[in-house]
Order: structure tokens, then C-alpha cells, then sequence
């Protein structure tokens, strides 16, 4: 699998980095790409990150992917959610039935475009307000619905990465990667 990581700056550190972790532990192919015109960008806690690629070097290299990934944090909303090649970038990820996941803040960029309309969704409070249609579920971390995966904060990050896992490979490999995690395995 192939998994396409957008991210501006001032994304949510653990948000980005635990599904990552999980990902590449199970030896998929993730591409962390900026959407700043630049490889380095800047978390949420000011640590700078030195991307894959620029999103210039991929938008026409979509097909390539499976699955699109967006983290949260202050970038999502203050950044991302005013780059068109974003809403974009969504829209071939759903109209090529490809897996679309977001976490924290983020799930609100792909649902006030309207997607998650008769659908389950999670997202971090206060940011349900600006998605057009669906059911929020405000208690639980993570919620799959079809190709789409939301998780409501960074504290969810692992669990979320590991939901990835259990939609392309089944609950048992989630599990075992799981039981690695932990050490227990």
C-alpha cells in the first residue's frame, strides 16, 4: 500500500508521526509531502520536519496512491483548509474510490465538502459545526465508514494508524501489529 501524507505547517507533531510510525512498521510505502511549496515545514511544537516531497512534485502522480492521510493541528485549519488543491486532492482520492483517513481537526476538510453526508464520523469537538451532513460521534477516538477513517484527537494516533491496517489487511494483522506495539509479541 501507498499511502500520500499531506501536511502545511504547524500540523499536530503526534498526529503525523504515530500513523506514520505504525505504517512504516508494517512496511507500507508513505510519502510525507508538503503543501507549503517547500520540503521543511514547522509543527504544532515548532520542530522542523523535512518532508518526502513537495506537493508540486505529485499532484499529477495521484493514481499512484491508495490512500490519502491528512493530520491535524492548527495547519489543517488555518493552512490547508484555504488551499484548493487540497479540496482537490480529496475529491480524485473519492471519486477513484481510494481510502480517505484525516484526524483531529483535519476529518472537518473533507466533511464540509460534504462527504461524510450518510455517514459515520468522528472529529475533534467544535469542529463538527462545519461539515455538511453525517453522524458525529463525539465519544468514540476513531470511526471507519467505507473508504473514510476519522479520528477525533492525537490521542488516538496509534489506534487510528492501526484502524488503517485493519481496513486494507483484516483484524488479525491489525492485532499482531498491535501485540508488537505493545512488545508483547
Amino acid at each position: 500500500m501507498k499511502i500520500l501524507v499531506l501536511v502545511g505547517d504547524y500540523f499536530e507533531d503526534t498526529e503525523l508521526i504515530s500513523p506514520v510510525d505504525v505504517w512504516k512498521r508494517h512496511d507500507e510505502i508513505v510519502e510525507v509531502v508538503s503543501m507549503m511549496g517547500r520540503k521543511n515545514v514547522t509543527s504544532k511544537c515548532l520542530f522542523p520536519i523535512e518532508t518526502n516531497l513537495t506537493f508540486e512534485e505529485i499532484e499529477n502522480k495521484l493514481d499512484q496512491f491508495d490512500m490519502l492521510f491528512i493530520p491535524g493541528g492548527p495547519g489543517s485549519f488555518k493552512i490547508l483548509a484555504f488551499d484548493e488543491r487540497l479540496n482537490t486532492t480529496i475529491k480524485y482520492f473519492v471519486e477513484h474510490n481510494k481510502v480517505v483517513t484525516a484526524i483531529c481537526a483535519a476529518p472537518m476538510l473533507i466533511g464540509r465538502l460534504g462527504y461524510f453526508s450518510n455517514r459515520n464520523y468522528t472529529v475533534y469537538p467544535g469542529f463538527e459545526n462545519q461539515i455538511l451532513g453525517g453522524t458525529y460521534h463525539r465519544e468514540k477516538g476513531v470511526v471507519e465508514d467505507g473508504n473514510f477513517i476519522t479520528g477525533k484527537s492525537m490521542y488516538y494516533s496509534i489506534e487510528f494508524g492501526l484502524k488503517v491496517i485493519e481496513h486494507f489487511y483484516g483484524e488479525n494483522e491489525a492485532r499482531a501489529l498491535e501485540a508488537s506495539l505493545k512488545g508483547e509479541k
